[in-house]
């Protein structure tokens, strides 16, 4: 099992190949914040707000929230490619706000290729006890619950698996992408550019 993108992958490159940005919207708020724990349900829907940083001028056909982000824009052929190898991954618009620092950065305003937003649509449960993950916090007024972060050291059974070639860990929320094998060695035989892989954990029986 793989997560995507990887730090220390990325950072080994030693320069920005291609451009990042900034996410600054669109925001919702789908309740007022708990007056017990102060938990407010804060989440970001459609159309993706996308603000290019200071990098380069050229798009990947993969594209970052930051160098190092786990959020995704993605180039027309590569939806249609994940669409047609059924990946769960849902493609939802984008719209540009214009840079605060021109220099080096995608010119605004963007006439580039169509980008969408990506948005995995599966969530496996792993196994917290081999994972080492524990319950951090859990409000008695609002049901928030908080668990041990995870993009490594991952256990998945397989009974919890039903074969998604993408997918999201039910206990880290919204963060982060992940793929099994058969997903890494589907994409990467795809040429998409601006895409690396880092080993996160395993599916064992």
């Amino acid at each position: 099992m793989y997560e995507n993108p990887t730090t220390e992958r990325l950072a080994a490159m030693k320069t920005v190949a291609y451009a990042h940005f900034s996410v600054v919207g669109t925001w919702a708020y789908r309740r007022e914040p708990c007056n017990v724990c102060g938990y407010y349900w804060q989440e970001i829907v459609p159309p993706l707000l996308v603000q290019w940083e200071p990098s380069t001028h050229v798009i990947g056909d993969f594209s970052w929230d930051g160098p190092f982000g786990d959020k995704f824009v993605v180039k027309n052929h590569v939806s249609d490619a994940l669409n047609a190898m059924q990946f769960e991954c849902g493609f939802l618009p984008v719209e540009y706000v214009e840079p605060e620092r021109k220099r080096n950065t995608v010119p605004f305003p963007y006439e580039g290729p169509h980008l969408l937003w990506g948005q995995c649509s599966a969530i496996v449960d792993l196994d917290m006890e081999a994972s080492g993950v524990e319950l951090l916090s859990s409000c008695s007024a609002c049901g928030d619950v908080r668990y041990t972060f995870r993009k490594d050291g991952i256990t998945i059974r397989n009974r919890k698996w039903n074969g998604q070639k993408m997918f999201r860990i039910s206990t880290n929320g919204p963060a982060l992408t992940f793929v099994p094998e058969d997903g890494r060695r589907m994409i990467e035989e795809a040429g998409f550019s601006n895409i690396a892989f880092s080993e996160a954990g395993e599916i064992v029986n």
